[in-house]
């Protein structure tokens, strides 16, 4: 159930556990067991020393690939320094960079961002407040997503996956004093007349503390304000981390079977200063991290296309830092039968680990998340770009390319060189000629002496064209260009180009589906991940949650209305789903291809002005039909003044016939708005309102298809009095019956024409 809002009054917010945020203060009002500092320090050293243990095999390889992203290729691995350094060549050789690299990770990228990922949730058990929490989980689905910004969060967290082929999400509740701000009003006594917060009154058996009375009643000021103070709930949190960040036992293959994670970060000394003055004084402070992972974390941000130059090019050498700082470590211990219930536990330092103990947070602690039943919920969530058998990391997206761009980048270094060396002009001059050098410019005239030459005049300063550059390199160098494609999928499709030579719509949604498909394991498991996510992110919400949540949301009309959602409808028994676009087109190419083949099958209604309209938005072009969008929001705001209406009837129903009305745009919207969940529900209470709608419908159907005219006998008007059309058909009626229309041979005469 949620929580209750007297909790949180009278409590000071200290640091959110794993995010540098304030937690709820009834995370940390428990005051801490006792624990044996020592015994915990062992604890933490053996399952670092697991987790450190052949790191560096994967760290070389994730740094190797962010330095081919940031186009810092040229380079080569160190055994004994154990760090990426740059290539020892000769003054001369150029080192020319085409970043197949960057163009990759960033077209699978923007692919990635262009899904749109939908929760869709389902009720396990057949109750209904399992139904009823599964519905409003849809609802609120939105709501926490803005919360947690995973938008940007997940543009974070594809730039790991791609990049380094791992990705890892740790979910937080942060009680930020701006988030979630709750009005909660206070006691007063009947008797005293004093006023009390709901959590003394509480502690003191629901009577008033300074009387004993049990009457008590909201408290009011004299002027009947209601006396009270603001208390914020916080809110939820996700951070997406990098594969530097965290630690895992290598061994372990699966990452629902990880029996801990450590958590590593940086903390800078202002940060204790203010959080934890007691321990300033006891801990070592550093210039840069000793821990590896971090000095690697730390160097990319100084590592750019232009490059950072001097010793900062290398991982491990910000020395020269004028802040100091500590590495924390943060270790995730889920339930064993050491600790039933999980454990976390905090360590600042690497030569001389202090045990930080900080009340306000539970820390060391029991895992404070845990789901509806209970049970500890181990706040982090893992996806995989390529699953490699044996393993728990993934093979990023740019590992298969590496030797490929290696080639690429040496044969562009070759031309450069035929380009500098053997492709350009040069003079032969006999010695003693008498020239001394040959600028180039415009109009030069160059003097030689004959008699250097014998006299003969053949010793005359002659210019040699160069050699031309053999074109095999440069077929040579679309073979690499199209193996670096076929290696990652990204072709021209992906990218939204079309390909040259490819006109049929079909082959294009065939190269589509192609390209889609060598992504299908990466969009699995991105969707799975984000699955986890808001299940946890649901937890949190359920247990750490405002008891109320207000959500605006645009109406069909363009306006405003909002949505309100009981945190007490969320406590049932559910699954979810994530649509993953697994089967959605996710190119503006791929989609017009699939738009343009169902046009020639005439799936399409060109004519059908809701088709006309979705086709021109999909393209977007919906400007060119700017009528068309005047009427669809005539019609929107038409069926939302009807809506009002019906709570308040006042005045005529305002479904009405206009002259300036498009019937078909009408007869459109009407058909959406009657079939919707809303109108639904307003005939079921009113079904008085159906008479109503049924004659404005008549009204709609008359005006797309009018009676033909009639005369005062009832029958229809025809001939020269017809209107317009009506007229045309009698003409057409006559002319078609006329004799001297009639087609004549050679033995026919006409009547008016006398013997031949």
């Amino acid at each position: 159930m949620p929580m209750d809002p007297s909790s949180f009054l009278g409590t000071n917010p200290g640091p959110s556990l794993g995010s540098g945020m304030p937690l709820p203060p009834a995370m940390g009002a428990p005051a801490l067991p006792e624990y044996n500092e020592q015994k915990l320090l062992d604890i933490f050293d053996r399952y670092k020393r697991e987790a450190m243990e052949y790191r560096w095999v994967w760290e070389r390889e994730w740094l190797r690939d962010l330095y081919y992203v940031v186009g810092r290729q040229w380079i080569t691995y160190s055994p004994t320094r154990r760090e990426w350094t740059d290539k020892r060549l000769q003054r001369w050789v150029p080192k020319p960079v085409t970043n197949k690299m960057a163009e990759t990770a960033q077209s699978i990228r923007t692919m990635l961002a262009a899904i749109n990922l939908s929760v869709v949730a389902r009720p396990i058990a057949h109750d209904t407040e399992s139904i009823a929490a599964a519905e409003i989980t849809d609802q609120m689905a939105p709501l926490i997503q803005e919360e947690h910004l995973m938008n940007q969060v997940m543009r974070e967290s594809d730039f790991w996956l791609v990049t380094t082929g791992n990705s890892v999400l740790q979910i937080s509740w942060d009680k930020d004093p701006r988030s979630n701000r709750v009005f909660i009003q206070h006691e007063q006594c009947a008797a005293c007349g004093g006023t009390f917060p709901p959590k003394a009154v509480v502690d003191a058996g629901q009577v008033c503390p300074n009387c004993g009375n049990p009457q008590l009643m909201p408290a009011v000021d004299p002027s009947g304000e209601e006396v009270g103070e603001f208390v914020s709930f916080g809110k939820g949190k996700t951070t997406a981390l990098s594969p530097f960040e965290y630690a895992i036992p290598a061994n372990v293959t699966r990452f629902d079977e990880l029996p801990y994670l450590i958590r590593l970060r940086w903390r800078d000394k202002h940060d204790y200063e203010a959080n934890h003055p007691d321990l300033v004084g006891k801990i070592q402070w550093e210039k840069s991290p000793t821990d590896r992972s971090l000095q690697i974390f730390k160097s990319l941000a100084l590592v750019n296309d232009v490059g950072t130059g001097g010793q900062f090019a290398y991982m491990g050498t910000s020395g020269s830092d004028s802040g100091e700082g500590v590495t924390e470590y943060e270790l995730w211990l889920k339930p064993n039968n050491e600790f039933p219930k999980g454990f976390v536990m905090r360590v600042a330092g690497d030569k001389s680990p202090i045990l930080i103990q900080a009340p306000e947070e539970a820390i060391p602690g029991e895992i404070p998340f845990t789901d509806i039943e209970g049970k500890p919920i181990f706040p982090f969530v893992h996806a995989q770009y390529e699953h490699i058998g044996g393993r728990l990391y993934g093979r990023s997206a740019l590992s298969p390319l590496i030797q490929k761009q290696d080639q690429l980048n040496q044969l562009d270094s070759l031309v450069q060189l035929n380009v500098q060396r053997t492709t350009n002009p040069v003079w032969i001059i006999p010695e003693n000629a008498g020239i001394e050098n040959i600028t180039g410019e415009p109009g030069l005239v160059i003097k030689w002496n004959v008699l250097a030459a014998g006299g003969n005049g053949q010793g005359k300063p002659e210019r040699l064209d160069g050699v031309e550059i053999p074109q095999s390199l440069f077929a040579y160098r679309e073979q690499l260009l199209k193996d670096i494609e076929e290696l990652s999928g990204a072709f021209d499709i992906i990218k939204g180009q079309k390909p040259t030579g490819v006109e049929a719509f079909s082959a294009l949604q065939l190269l589509v589906e192609r390209s889609q498909s060598r992504f299908t394991g990466v969009f699995q498991a991105r969707g799975e991940m984000f699955r986890a996510w808001f299940a946890i992110a649901l937890e949190l919400e359920r247990k750490f949650g405002p008891e109320q949540r207000t959500r605006a949301v645009v109406s069909p009309n363009q306006g405003y209305t909002f949505q309100h959602f009981q945190n007490a409808q969320l406590q049932g028994q559910m699954t979810f789903q994530i649509e993953d676009g697994t089967n959605m087109p996710k190119t503006p190419l791929g989609k017009r291809a699939a738009i343009e083949q169902a046009n020639q099958l005439r799936l399409i209604d060109p004519m059908d002005p809701d088709q006309r309209y979705a086709l021109l938005s999909t393209f977007g072009l919906s400007d060119l039909s700017p009528s068309l969008n005047v009427h669809v929001q005539s019609a929107l705001k038409l069926q939302d003044a009807f809506e009002r209406w019906v709570e308040m009837p006042e005045g005529p129903p305002p479904l009405t016939v206009k002259p300036w009305f498009d019937p078909q745009v009408h007869w459109v919207e009407r058909v959406k708005w009657l079939n919707s969940d809303r109108m639904a529900e307003i005939l079921v209470t009113r079904p008085e309102i159906e008479q109503l709608i049924m004659l404005h419908l008549q009204e709609l159907q008359m005006a797309l298809a009018p009676p033909p005219q009639v005369d005062e006998n009832g029958k229809p008007i025809q001939g020269e009095n017809a209107p317009g059309g009506g007229q045309a058909m009698t003409n057409s009626n006559q002319q078609s019956g006329a004799i001297s229309s009639l087609p004549r041979g050679n033995n026919e005469t006409n009547s008016r024409m006398g013997p031949a």
